[in-house]
Parts: structure tokens; C-alpha cells; sequence
């Protein structure tokens, strides 16, 4: 569990909130690092590159990562004993050993994650040598450098040159000593993002996965308690369910590692076992399980109250005669968590009970976008639609998500989106999963509900969504929302003849903002006296 530093010179320059109870892991940040120091007078230029593509050797894909980290939170500094990170290393044609993400807290911050090279002694070990450039954010470097732990100053203090060393192993990558590596600028100005005790070794977990062609597998609506404040409040989600024999099977129960955990049927009973591997999630770059316990109201822990949890060793369901029926009563939780020993939640499922989804075919309701919602960039090229896909169909009955897929159709044709340039894609698609998103990029992405697409292209008049349904042995589609694009009512000729009369200022997620901000990245809207507008995306 994560534990938090009061650092009263931080928290007063970063002034931000905590979005996350300490026990539950943080989502990747859009912010950039430049946003909470301020600059150097002088700042130290990279001439190398950092190590961003896999270095050419023997890859040791998929490992199991575990270290002790400080990590920077929204607003506070905390420490964790990660478990469950995904750790690569390449033993290099060149010799050298190149170990991936060392820092384990960056995924938080960075969606391509940076290599660090190891260099081998006649002790038959390998050392960082230190420091070594780590990544470029908005085109400034960060640095990896040595630390060491200071007792003045309660905190791990950087050191100006050093070495960290390891041991390579039968496959397995262990720390020596004590020191950190941490994250800095270009003036050696500590991140709060560092670690040490860094072992990766193979993951010899696999997950469950079936098929419709081996098995009858079944959709059921998932209801849980929402709010440990209110126990009558629910939520609910759709996963799958298969029954063969005395064997029963739930999945989908983490958006992005769709696999399945195993149980066992006997009595009007069925037995979850915990510590059950689901795979890896690209998202928050781990190791995912689902862990049982017993929920509380943990009103004493952080400012509000949480559902904590006393893990166990299985959760059981009553199920009824046909298993249309699959209940855990409270306090009985699962819990999908990054790695099986320490609490790093995703999703908590507290009190499940699940009720067999009937699914019949059904036209899905129609897409929602306005003008608002539209985004052109004709200068660089780019429009960012914002819009809703709703999980209904015409009659308001609740669709499967996950047969739920959408289009955009630019004028007459469905636009696809290829990896050459959709990087966070290893293949084009025209169908999207309502689920969907990119999570190196964030081309395509879902913030509270609401789907956010870039495109790359203004070549276009009208912007079309159609959502697609592929459920009871049909495909059915909605009508299609349509936008027009106002790039074809002369924005490239706004400040011809014109004055601007009003500018407003938005974040990535289209949010108003009342000002300009001081530093980071945000969409500029100007209104000219002859009633067309522009938008452009302002990086400081």
C-alpha cells in the first residue's frame, strides 16, 4: 500500500489535489513534467538521444518487475513497494546489457517508455553508469542519475556521478546495494520518481483465455456496491461467463486484459480462488490479478471514506439451478490489482452479483456530437472530435459494450486508422471498439464517458458517427451523427480583413479553462469580427 510524504515545499508548488486514494493506481498523466518546476535560468541541452526502441540483442520480453519507488502523485509524494511492473531486458549485440524502464514510477507520466544501458565488468556483473539521458519531454531531457538515501534529509538525495550495479542471472536481473535511480532535469533537480531493490525475473504466470468455437460463453450484467458512503448505490458492467462441467469461468472483468479467471461449481456454489492472472494491461504498464478479500468502510485511512479490504484466499458465489443467478453478498470483493502482493487497485468489485444477459439483436442508438464538440486545426492539420456513444439502443434497452463498436465517416467514406500514423495501433482499424483506447499516443481515448478522437486530416466536409452492434448473430447500425466541418467556412483566411473579437482557452479534454495557462499544453479559440474562428494547439 502506498504511503504519502508531506513535503510542504511540494504541495505548495504544486498546489493539485490528490485524484486518487493511496491504495489505488493513479492514471497516466497528460500533464508534462515542465509543468511543475519552473525552467532553469540556463537549462542543459541533450546532445544524445535516450534509448526509446528496443537495442539490438536477445530480448527477455514480459518479466515480472518488483522494486521500492518513490513516486510523484497529484499533489504529494508517496512510497510503494511496486509489484507486478513489466520489466524487459535485451542482452545487446554490442555487449552491453539495456534494461527497460528501470524507473518504475514513469509510466505514470511517459506513454513510450525509455531503455538504460548496463555495461559489463570483469566481475562478471553489469553497472549503470550514471547519469544517462532517460527521455525528452516537449523537447526537454530528463535524466536518469544515482541516488543515495540521505537521513537529514529523509529523502534520497542525487548524486553528481555514479554507478548502480546488477547481476544477470539464469534470466534474472537483480539490484546490488542501496542506491536509487531517479528521474532529474537538465540541472540535476530531482523528480520525486526514483528506485532501488530493482529485480526483474521471467513471469511464468499465463492467463486464461477461451473461445466461442471450445465454449458456450455468455454475457451476464455485473452489479456492485459504488459507494462506500451509501451502500444502496451500484454500478454495473458486462462480463462474460462460460460453464463446462464443474468448471465455471468469469471474464472481461478489466477493460484492458479481457481473459478469465476459473472456479469451481459444486453444492449451488461457485469457488474463485485469489491470485488469479489476468494478463498484462498496456495502460498502466503491469502484471494484472484478481485478489478476493472482504471489504470495509475504511473511514479513518484518508479524507473520506474508501472500501479497504482484508484479503483472503477465494471468493464464493451462490448460483441458482439454471445459473441465470451468481451472487457474492457483502462484505465478499474481487479485486483486479497490478501484481498479487500489494494493493495497487484498479477496479473493486464489492458484493457482486451477476444475472445472465439476454442478448438480442438491437439498432443502437444514435451517436451524440454537436459543433462544440469539433476541434480543426488547419495549420497543423489535425481535428479532435469529442462525442458520446450511448449504450442503449433506440428503445433505451442496455446494450452489451462489449459487441459495441463505432465508425467515423468523413463526407462518404469510413476513415481508418492506420499504425503508420496511429502509433499507439499495431494494426488499421475502421471498427472500434466502444472500450477502445490508445494508451501510447492517446489519439483515441474515453474520459468520463465521453469518447475523444483525434484525426489527421481538415480534408473533409462532414464528420460522421455510426455506432455498430454486433449482437444475436447480427450486425445493426444507428443512424449517423453528423458535424460539419467549419474548416470549409474559412478559417484559413480568419485574419484577412478581420479583427479578433473574443479568444477562449480549453485543456486537452475540451474543458474551459479561465485563462491562458502559464505552462503546458492547451487549445486556443479566437473569434474574428467576421464571425469564422480558429483553433490552435499551444505548447509552453
Amino acid at each position: 500500500m502506498k504511503r504519502t510524504i508531506t513535503l510542504i515545499a511540494l504541495v505548495a508548488a504544486l498546489l493539485i489535489p490528490s485524484m486518487a486514494t493511496a491504495q489505488r493506481m493513479p492514471a497516466k498523466s497528460s500533464m508534462k513534467l515542465s509543468q511543475f518546476k519552473a525552467p532553469a535560468a540556463a537549462p542543459v541541452r541533450a546532445e544524445e538521444d535516450p534509448i526509446m526502441e528496443t537495442p539490438e540483442g536477445t530480448l527477455y520480453d514480459n518479466m515480472y518487475a518488483s522494486s521500492f519507488a518513490y513516486g510523484l502523485g497529484w499533489g504529494d509524494i508517496y512510497i510503494q513497494d511496486v509489484d507486478g511492473g513489466i520489466g524487459k531486458v535485451v542482452e545487446g549485440t554490442d555487449g552491453n546489457l539495456y534494461i527497460y524502464n528501470p524507473i518504475s514510477q514513469g509510466y505514470i507520466w511517459f506513454s513510450i517508455l525509455p531503455w538504460i544501458k548496463a555495461e559489463p565488468t570483469d566481475k562478471g556483473t553489469y553497472v549503470v553508469k550514471l547519469p544517462q539521458l532517460y527521455i525528452l519531454d516537449a523537447g526537454d531531457p530528463y535524466y536518469a542519475y544515482c541516488m543515495h538515501y540521505d537521513e537529514d534529509e529523509g529523502m534520497p538525495v542525487v548524486e553528481e556521478e555514479g554507478e548502480i550495479e546488477f547481476t544477470w542471472e539464469d534470466g534474472v536481473l537483480t539490484q546490488l546495494g542501496d542506491k536509487f535511480i531517479g528521474l532529474c532535469d537538465a540541472t540535476a533537480d530531482w523528480f520525486y520518481m526514483a528506485d532501488q531493490h530493482i529485480v526483474y525475473a521471467p513471469q511464468n504466470d499465463v492467463p486464461i483465455t477461451l473461445s466461442d468455437s471450445e465454449y458456450y460463453i455468455q454475457s451476464y450484467t455485473m452489479t456492485y456496491l459504488s459507494d462506500p458512503t451509501d451502500l444502496t448505490k451500484t454500478k454495473d458492467r458486462i462480463v462474460d461467463v462460460a460453464i463446462d462441467g464443474n468448471d465455471i469461468y468469469i471474464g472481461y472483468l478489466n477493460d484492458n486484459t479481457p481473459n478469465y479467471i476459473k472456479g469451481t461449481l459444486a453444492n449451488g456454489k461457485a469457488t474463485f480462488p485469489t491470485r488469479q492472472y489476468l494478463g498484462v494491461d498496456p495502460y498502466y504498464n503491469g502484471h494484472i490479478y484478481v485478489l478476493t478479500g472482504e471489504a470495509y468502510v475504511d473511514a479513518e485511512t484518508y479524507s473520506s471514506p474508501v472500501f479497504n479490504y482484508n484479503l483472503n484466499d477465494e471468493i464464493v458465489f451462490s448460483v441458482d439451478e439454471d445459473a441465470r443467478h451468481i451472487v457474492a453478498e457483502w462484505p465478499a470483493a474481487m479485486i483486479t490489482n497490478v501484481g498479487p502482493n500489494t494493493l495497487s487497485i484498479l477496479n473493486d468489485y464489492v458484493g457482486p452479483g451477476l444475472e445472465a444477459f439476454d442478448e438480442v439483436p438491437a439498432v443502437p442508438a444514435t451517436p451524440l456530437i454537436s459543433a462544440e464538440d469539433m476541434t480543426v486545426n488547419t495549420t497543423s492539420g489535425w481535428v479532435a472530435l469529442r462525442f458520446t456513444i450511448p449504450t442503449t439502443d433506440v428503445e433505451g434497452y442496455k446494450l452489451n459494450e462489449n459487441k459495441l463498436y463505432y465508425n467515423i465517416i468523413l463526407d462518404d467514406e469510413v476513415y481508418t486508422f492506420d499504425p503508420e500514423t496511429y502509433i499507439g495501433l499495431s494494426t488499421a482499424m475502421t471498427d472500434i471498439p466502444y472500450n477502445f483506447q490508445d494508451n501510447v499516443n492517446f489519439d483515441i481515448y474515453i474520459n468520463n464517458g465521453r469518447h475523444t478522437v483525434y484525426l489527421y486530416t481538415t480534408d473533409f466536409e462532414f464528420v460522421g458517427i455510426q455506432s455498430i452492434y454486433t449482437a444475436g448473430g447480427e450486425v445493426n447500425r444507428s443512424e449517423i451523427a453528423t458535424v460539419k466541418n467549419p474548416s470549409y467556412s474559412g478559417i484559413e483566411e480568419t485574419g484577412i480583413g478581420a479583427q479578433a473579437i473574443a479568444t477562449r482557452y480549453y485543456d486537452a479534454f475540451g474543458r474551459e479553462l479561465p485563462a491562458a495557462p502559464a505552462t503546458g499544453l492547451y487549445l486556443q479559440r479566437t473569434t474574428y469580427s467576421n464571425g469564422t474562428t480558429s483553433t490552435i494547439k499551444v505548447v509552453k
